[in-house]
């Protein structure tokens, strides 16, 4: 016979059951010590009848990931939760939301159906292991939510800071290899991400190297684009900033060049917005960093201002910024 929890001794952190004064015997948390985000669905509510909803995990925008543990697999699984901020509110003692006034009401669903979009071609997508993995798909609560894969690790932008704030170029070319080759794929597929940056790469397990948040990711090859846009001072090329912009692959190769950039110099280059009207950017080598002159000018190269002058596609960045240096060591994470 099933052995049935109640889900009020259900811990929210790590979801095992809580002894009998409500502490977890494995993590040490006290439900006592609980505190209810605002605007987050309740602690312990259940969705699709099988997701128990645990500890809100981080906040963005255009929705709320939580931590969560699915009762049919016994796995803890993250749920995004599509809730964009300044658009929806959350109904009193109720996990459902409402959109507010028509006009409000217009954008949530036109935001909403690019949410789903997102869904579907992560779906298409999952099998490929540079990027996080979607277990399923629902609607509910007047919304939608995508289950995923909980990634236990560090983001690059912790591993960067537990380095003491930079990395050397060895690291940086292990790291960030495996991005480059998740984004060759998803450019095969005609997806672009948009919103790549330290703190969406995440290390995972000591070892494996994944692109989280898909959020701003739009199918360019079909011209569908999302009403909105995530911009990050640093890492968003110029194209972004303009709703005429054209968006392709040289779009991902600006901000993976950022991001590289980040790693060795240990801060992102100026805004695009910045060097449009007055260029600083710094050279590495100015800056006392050992990088091949090759690689400094195939990254400087994939951080041009404008898209005509950088590479068109993340196969030709590859070659040139990699080419016969490739290291062949491995990346320890441990930061003690």
């Amino acid at each position: 016979m099933q052995n049935v929890r109640d889900i009020n001794y259900i811990c929210t952190n790590c979801f095992s059951t809580l002894d009998a004064h409500r502490v977890c015997p494995r993590c040490g948390k006290r439900a006592i010590d609980e505190q209810q985000q605002p605007g987050a669905l309740p602690l312990r509510s259940m969705l699709s009848g099988r997701y128990i909803v645990g500890t809100p995990l981080g906040r963005g925008g255009f929705g709320i990931t939580y931590k969560a543990y699915d009762t049919l697999t016994g796995k803890i699984v993250a749920i995004k939760e599509f809730f964009p901020k300044g658009y929806t509110k959350r109904l009193t003692n109720s996990c459902a939301i409402e959109g507010g006034n028509s006009e409000n009401g217009k954008v949530f669903n036109y935001w909403l159906s690019a949410f789903i979009q997102e869904a579907k071609v992560l779906t298409s997508i999952k099998h490929l292991d540079g990027i996080v993995s979607i277990h399923d798909f629902f609607l509910t609560n007047n919304t939608a939510y995508i289950v995923m894969e909980y990634l236990n690790g560090m983001s690059l932008h912790r591993f960067i800071n537990g380095r003491g704030g930079r990395l050397n170029l060895t690291e940086t070319l292990n790291i960030m290899r495996p991005v480059i080759e998740t984004l060759l794929r998803l450019h095969q597929y005609g997806m672009i991400h948009k919103d790549i940056s330290p703190e969406n790469i995440q290390i995972v397990d000591n070892h494996a190297i994944k692109l989280i948040d898909f959020g701003a990711a739009s199918l360019y090859t079909q011209n569908v684009q999302k009403p909105f846009f995530v911009l990050k001072k640093g890492y968003s090329p110029i194209e972004l900033y303009s709703q005429g912009g054209a968006q392709g692959p040289w779009t991902d190769i600006y901000e993976l060049a950022a991001t590289i950039y980040t790693c060795i110099v240990g801060n992102p280059p100026p805004e695009a917005t910045e060097r449009r009207l007055n260029d600083k950017l710094v050279p590495p080598s100015s800056l006392n960093i050992k990088i091949q002159p090759v690689r400094e000018k195939s990254l400087l190269k994939a951080l041009s201002l404008y898209p005509k002058d950088r590479y068109s596609n993340i196969a030709a960045f590859q070659q040139m910024f990699y080419g016969e240096f490739l290291p062949n060591t491995t990346l320890h994470t441990k930061t003690d």
